[in-house]
């Protein structure tokens, strides 16, 4: 599905990355219409006024983690029993009246986890979606994100500009300037 994604956006010819980052946000959107997006702009602002109510989840690889991330942020393998253990020990019930953000490079893996979490609370915490859990994809992911010029910090935590652009495809969404070596 990504690869037919990237196959359409070279047949537009299309080379400014906020115009792709638009289109990878709509496809996102439309291929996850169940999940909800919080933008950029809310995002820092939780961030800033109240991250105590966020638990941010990287849904991405640990190599693109250690290049930058959000700080703040858990590393999830949303493919191993890693996410299903973090839920069952972290989330419940404890964590009432928290925003659960998801992200990755552009959202689409963020998406799946997102909707993911909600499958899980809704099965397992015996509540939907739109209780005291509110779960979110990062719209754009972090080529958005660092496009904006937002904080983001390496594994040691210190400030950079550098993504992970997971591959040579995605790495078109990203300014130049923004891209870390892979």
């Amino acid at each position: 599905m990504a690869t037919q994604f990237l196959q359409e956006m070279d047949n537009l010819n299309i080379s400014d990355p906020k115009e792709m980052v638009s289109l990878a946000t709509k496809w996102v959107q439309k291929t996850f219409p169940n999940v909800e997006s919080v933008t950029t702009e809310t995002l820092q602002c939780w961030m800033e006024e109240k991250p105590e109510e966020l638990i941010i989840l990287d849904t991405r690889s640990a190599a693109e983690f250690e290049v930058s991330h959000l700080p703040g942020a858990i590393l999830i393998d949303p493919q191993s029993d890693t996410l299903q253990e973090f839920l069952q020990e972290q989330l419940l019930p404890e964590s009432k009246n928290k925003n659960i953000i998801c992200y990755c490079t552009v959202g689409y893996r963020s998406s799946m986890t997102a909707q993911s979490v909600n499958e899980f609370l809704s099965r397992e915490a015996g509540q939907t979606p739109k209780t005291s859990l509110k779960v979110y994809n990062a719209e754009g992911g972090l080529v958005k994100w660092a496009n904006e010029r937002r904080l983001m910090v390496d594994k040691q935590e210190h400030p950079i500009h550098l993504v992970h652009p997971y591959s040579a495809a995605w790495a078109k969404l990203l300014e130049p300037e923004l891209q870390a070596q892979i």
